[in-house]
């Protein structure tokens, strides 16, 4: 076995940098995550891992099904399957996850929207119901995942009312979800509804964005990604901001003269 200590000590674990792209010999766009104990490396094409995706092979043999048959009825995805597919899925909600801290969003966009097929697939095709709901509970946060990074790519090129649109579309899919009976489902719509509500006050109008605004829009992100402590310290720059907003001098009214 190696010891991997000499590529560890070459990339010191930082929280404030732990994450980078790099390019393989071959060409490959990879990217890797420094963990306190490690190093992750994820595929940016394809399934993170590199192997062979479960979700279009089960596609596959759905399509197979309808052909031969006529109809997608009796097509059912078994136990074992269902593992793997939500193994699957996992990889993909890391890689998701890690790119939308460094703002490739349109891999997020990509994976998100990936997983909902996987999720969609389960819901109509696994028998097992309870099986299905593991991940079909989940569904709330993958749609305002998907939502999130849409709109962020829209504000990027300053179309601020496409990217409210598409929060506003998330917003009214999520309110309308079939109840799925889980705690998980229930914390998860609600918690994706109000971050998604607090996005969509804080998209400026179509016009140049002020400082405060893109505060809100990093304060948001920063929520999405769950980094609490760096959504804490930008609210408190909002804070910080209102007061000396309030505190500068208003301009002297015009004084008229009777003379």
């Amino acid at each position: 076995m190696r010891d991997i200590s000499d590529i560890l000590n070459e990339w010191p674990y930082d929280t404030s940098s732990f994450v980078r792209k790099i390019v393989a010999e071959d060409g490959r766009e990879l990217i890797q995550v420094r963990t306190a104990m490690g190093i992750e490396q994820y595929e940016l094409e394809g399934r993170p891992d590199g192997d062979e995706p479960v979700l279009e092979q089960v596609e596959a043999q759905l399509n197979e099904h309808i052909e031969e048959v006529g109809t997608p009825d009796g097509f059912e995805i078994d136990g074992a399957t269902v593992a793997e597919l939500q193994h699957e899925g996992l990889l993909y909600y890391y890689r998701y996850l890690v790119c939308f801290q460094i703002g490739e969003y349109s891999v997020v966009e990509t994976d998100t929207a990936r997983n909902l097929r996987m999720f969609d697939l389960l819901r109509t095709y696994c028998k097992d119901e309870e099986l299905a709901n593991a991940s079909e509970q989940y569904r709330p946060y993958v749609l305002r995942m998907n939502a999130a990074s849409r709109a962020l790519m829209a504000v990027g090129v300053s179309r601020y009312g496409r990217a409210r649109a598409i929060i506003h579309a998330a917003i009214e899919t999520i309110s309308h979800l079939p109840d799925v009976p889980t705690a998980t489902f229930e914390y998860e719509k609600r918690r994706s509804l109000a971050i998604l509500r607090g996005m969509q006050r804080a998209i400026p109008d179509d016009r140049p964005p002020t400082q405060e605004d893109l505060l809100k829009q990093q304060m948001h992100e920063a929520v999405v990604q769950e980094n609490y402590e760096q959504a804490a310290e930008i609210r408190d720059r909002l804070r910080k901001l209102a007061l000396e907003h309030d505190q500068s001098p208003s301009p002297s009214p015009e004084r008229t003269s009777n003379d």
